[in-house]
């Protein structure tokens, strides 16, 4: 067997049992009896130990060494496929494996303490819990390397290349653009009506719907489901199985149909990933913040605009007559896109949303570089929110508590989400050259050629491609905050009826 065959049989390996770990992780969310967390988190911790030891043992890196001298003699899928998992085994050979092991059981024992936590509205449930993670994630970055900050290493595992320098004055022009288009429509509250969002919605044709229309823009259910757990997510273990869950709110119709929506976003990504890829490191999203450009852009720029419910609002009418007599498709699409402060993240408006993405990320680059404690998370938190968004919480599980990233150690995951946002108004501009009658395709439910375009734009490479690289080559010039600032203002205008 040659270097190349001998590699992609431990990439295979390392493929598998992570899928395994997903798996579990999955269960856990899903099905898992509450008694079985120690179990559980014990069987998550092997499979993370057993994940880095195939990753970084002697013979790995024998081979390792090996293909560096032989990239030049193969195929360019394979060159692509052999710098992921170089990348990877450079990052994974500087972490011990006690660290790993400690880090896989600890995220299964503090995303239970945040469920209890956030169920009794209590941080001081989940915070020694928070406190070793972030002592582990400290840890973790200093052993990466060097860096400008020492979150900079968190970063670039979710988004690789991105620094807390480079972020920076992205999100500050953001922030001040997203201040002064609030302030554009404040005037315009009174304007818009969502009070029919919050009416009484049946759940279980809550979920009929919104699992008839995430098939209808192309999810694939002959490899993917839909469960549901508290904190709606999308997971796989290969392309061909692919896992979707939402929550479900009697009086809240945003949460299910928008939350299925947006992961079915994510699964349609992984089911198309190119299959060359399959069982290596690169058959995943090239990055969160690219994978979040594909859920955001079938949440936000597809399904909240006015064509898609000028196709969609006759079906919602004949699944709740009642809850929506007396609405057009036009009064429905501006109640969806109301934008007003609020407290919660994931039910947020696509203006207010990367406040609350700024907020986490201020937080957790401090506790990384130590500036901020654990304890004063909570109050912290309300401050933000009070000098950002003018609103604070009422308790913990309405504010610091909302979000279960911190648990499972994801710090450095939350700027991914506002980045997505950036790439998805960027993709949505080039996709309009290249489809020039998009709009009306969405007016007649026609999705086939906007998932088309995806795929041979985004994900059929994978993680073959670094996120710079993809952005580029798509969109023909480098992450800019400018192309949402015009999407969200022009959106603005039109929901509110400015002049």
């Amino acid at each position: 067997m040659t270097t190349y065959d001998n590699l992609l049989r431990v990439m295979n390996t390392v493929a598998d049992l992570g899928a395994a770990g997903a798996l579990l992780g999955w269960d856990q969310e899903t099905y898992m009896p509450d008694g079985s967390v120690m179990g559980r988190a014990n069987q998550m911790a092997t499979i993370s130990a057993l994940i880095h030891h195939h990753v970084t043992c002697a013979e790995t890196r024998e081979l390792a060494s090996e293909i560096r001298d032989q990239l030049d003699g193969l195929a360019d899928e394979q060159k692509r496929i052999v710098r992921t998992f170089i990348r990877d085994h450079e990052m994974a050979v500087k972490l011990p494996v006690e660290l790993v092991e400690d880090m896989s059981r600890t995220a299964a024992m503090a995303q239970d303490a945040w469920k209890r936590a956030r169920a009794a509205s209590d941080f001081t449930i989940f915070q020694p819990l928070l406190e070793k993670t972030v002592e582990l994630k400290r840890r973790e970055a200093s052993l990466l390397g060097q860096a400008a900050h020492p979150y900079d290493n968190l970063l670039d595992q979710y988004e690789p290349g991105l620094t807390v320098d480079i972020i920076t004055p992205v999100f500050d022009r953001l922030r001040k653009g997203t201040v002064e288009l609030l302030a554009s429509v404040s005037a315009a509250q009174g304007s818009v009506s969502d009070s029919a969002l919050y009416r009484t919605y049946d759940k279980d044709s809550q979920l009929a719907l919104a699992t008839e229309i995430i098939a209808k823009l192309g999810f694939d259910f002959a490899t993917g489901r839909v469960d549901l757990s508290a904190h709606p997510f999308c997971t796989n273990f290969g392309k061909h199985d692919v896992r979707l869950t939402t929550r479900v709110r009697e009086n809240d119709l945003r949460s299910c149909l928008f939350g299925l929506v947006h992961e079915a976003g994510h699964g349609m990504y992984e089911q198309g990933i190119g299959e060359a890829f399959e069982r290596t490191p690169a058959g995943q999203g090239a990055s969160m913040g690219i994978h979040e450009s594909q859920s955001l852009f079938w949440e936000n720029v597809i399904a909240r605009s006015e064509e898609f419910w000028q196709w969609a609002f006759p079906r919602l009418q004949q699944v709740f007559p009642e809850q929506v007599a007396g609405l057009t498709a036009r009064d429905f699409y501006r109640a969806i896109n109301k934008m007003q402060p609020s407290l919660n993240r994931v039910e947020s408006d696509e203006l207010t949303y990367n406040l609350h993405i700024i907020l986490r990320f201020e937080i957790e680059r401090d506790l990384i570089a130590g500036v901020l404690e654990v304890a004063d998370v909570p109050r912290v938190w309300n401050e933000k929110m009070q000098a950002s968004l003018g609103v604070v919480p009422p308790n913990d599980a309405e504010g610091c508590l909302q979000d279960v990233h911190w648990s499972f150690g994801g710090i450095g995951y939350f700027p991914s989400y506002t980045l997505g946002k950036l790439y998805a108004a960027m993709e949505w501009n080039a996709m309009q050259k290249d489809i020039p009658d998009v709009r009306e395709q969405i007016r007649s439910g026609e999705f086939a050629q906007i998932l088309s375009w995806l795929r041979e734009q985004i994900h059929t490479v994978g993680r073959s491609e670094t996120p710079a690289e993809i952005v580029q080559r798509v969109c023909g010039r480098p992450l800019t905050e400018t192309d949402f600032l015009a999407y969200v203002g022009a959106k603005a205008q039109d929901v509110y009826e400015l002049d």
